[in-house]
């Protein structure tokens, strides 16, 4: 199976004070998807987003939206997600015993499941999960605030992702956020993901539509 390959600017790095319009020219720009990043204090020292700007953003985009729990206990919060019908939710694999269990249910309300990793997190002790998912999100820096280098030790953990998708005739996507720049989108594709999620590298770029374009040029 052909992988296309897809950019998904992430809102962390728009401006807080005209997100709608962010979310508009990032899809007229040729955006795929808008990946969000929903913040807690607690798993991670920052706070970002609402509940309220899914269903605020549904009003204004047409592409699908990528909720990111960076929180501690997503299971006690998951029905409040649902309920927004974003198109994706992904959890942060070290916060849920029975991750399967969970994508079961986000799978049942109709709603894309997914996990993400941190990159000093082993995929190996993952892979029953991996059978379950359509989003693998692979952090390339440790989570919490934008901005931050890219580790380049995760390569090697897009690359067996990759691998063990092929191998196994899987379909979920590879996701790569943190540190995602026109510079390290380069190697990243040549891993095999197929997800490029960008913050300043696209929000913050006096061109958004060219920055997307040029991060597209690379499939």
């Amino acid at each position: 199976m052909d992988f296309k390959l897809k950019v998904s600017p992430s809102l962390l790095a728009a401006d807080y004070g005209c997100l709608a319009e962010a979310a508009m020219l990032a899809e007229s720009g040729g955006a795929d998807s808008l990946h969000i990043d929903f913040m807690d204090g607690h798993y991670v020292p920052n706070i970002s987003f609402g509940l309220e700007l899914i269903p605020a953003l549904k009003k204004k985009v047409g592409i699908p939206l990528v909720s990111h729990l960076m929180i501690s206990n997503p299971v006690a919060r998951l029905d409040d997600f649902i309920k927004t019908r974003t198109d994706y939710i992904i959890i942060q694999e070290d916060t849920v015993k029975d991750m399967v269990g969970m994508f079961d249910k986000i799978r049942g309300e109709g709603i894309k499941p997914g996990f993400a990793v941190n990159p000093d997190r082993p995929l190996k002790k993952l892979y029953k999960e991996l059978f379950h998912i359509d989003y693998l999100l692979i952090l390339g820096v440790f989570p919490g605030f934008g901005g931050q280098t890219f580790i380049e030790d995760t390569l090697r953990k897009m690359e067996e992702a990759y691998n063990f998708r092929l191998k196994n005739n899987l379909t979920f996507d590879i996701a790569v956020d943190g540190g995602v720049n026109r510079q390290t989108a380069e190697i990243i594709v040549k891993t095999g993901a197929n997800v490029l999620v960008a913050g300043t590298a696209i929000f913050a770029a006096d061109d958004m539509k060219k920055a997307i374009t040029d991060f597209h040029s690379l499939g």
